[in-house]
């Protein structure tokens, strides 16, 4: 497997699996249930401190068993509420690009080719704004195989959903079309508004 575009995180947060377990359990709870949360968690512990080998075997566990026991649209829902925020980066980042939108009279366009200007890798298709992530920079992924699957991914989805709605301050959806961990040269997310 080519590892050129995993980031290793110059320093994993010392909460890294806890954060994670909440955020999984508060996203089953709210899209499931408060049983079926506890079963999982149960079942699929989380060591702390865990290694880049550990947390990438718990990641495929998980995504087998989501996969065996939800439909698709309940998968992405559990994952894309998994999303972490980075301690509020996520907010200060969309809010400052809010800030660009307005400033270029919230023109798509625009918005786009300056993002592009400096090295984003967008595009507009049909009225849907499409991004790219050239490196992959999530803790639980550093020693992960490439997988077909996309099931661990739609955290990210989650996150860009957020994210842009920040952004334009309107409801947006956030789907995962490519992924690094599937063998691409980078992620790709269509952003549709609602």
């Amino acid at each position: 497997m080519s590892m050129k575009n995993f980031s290793m995180p110059e320093q994993v947060s010392p909460t890294l699996e806890l954060d994670e377990l909440e955020r999984l359990k508060h996203s089953l709870e709210q899209n499931v249930s408060k049983e079926m949360a506890e079963a999982v968690m149960t079942e699929l512990p989380l060591a702390i401190n865990s290694t880049p080998k550990m947390r990438a075997e718990w990641v495929e566990k998980l995504s087998d068993v989501l996969e065996k026991r939800f439909d698709e649209r309940t998968v992405k829902n559990i994952r894309q509420g998994c999303y972490c925020n980075e301690n509020g980066k996520l907010e200060d980042i969309a809010n400052s690009l809010r800030q660009l939108y307005l400033s270029l009279d919230q023109n798509l366009f625009r918005f786009v080719e300056t993002m592009n200007a400096n090295g984003a890798g967008w595009f507009i298709r049909d009225n849907q704004i499409y991004t790219k992530m050239f490196i992959c920079q999530c803790p639980m992924l550093e020693a992960a195989e490439n997988s077909n699957s996309l099931t661990w991914c739609h955290c990210t989805a989650g996150y860009n959903k957020k994210f842009f709605e920040i952004v334009f301050e309107r409801s947006v959806d956030a789907e995962i079309v490519q992924s690094i961990r599937q063998g691409f040269d980078f992620c790709l997310l269509r952003i549709t508004f609602q």
